[in-house]
């Protein structure tokens, strides 16, 4: 079982590379930015938690900010 301190160096590495697609330049909405969001959800899961639940975890590790960062990234920008 992954501890929270396992859980918190998961998502910052998760913070880690989505700075590294907005230094490429990948673009809001890109479809890597869902690609991630499936990689998570699936390396999650094999911790049992579900999709409805990332959330809440990451705000249980002082992480909320990147998921909701990982969240606006996967939706293209309005202009």
């Amino acid at each position: 079982m992954a501890t929270q301190r396992d859980l918190v160096k998961y998502f910052r590495s998760l913070d880690l590379a989505l700075n590294e697609h907005q230094h490429k330049g990948t673009p809001h909405g890109d479809p890597i930015y869902q690609k991630i969001y499936e990689q998570l959800s699936r390396d999650l899961a094999h911790l049992g938690i579900g999709k409805d639940q990332i959330a809440k975890l990451a705000k249980f590790c002082g992480q909320e900010g990147t998921v909701e960062r990982l969240q606006k990234l996967m939706k293209p920008l309005v202009h």
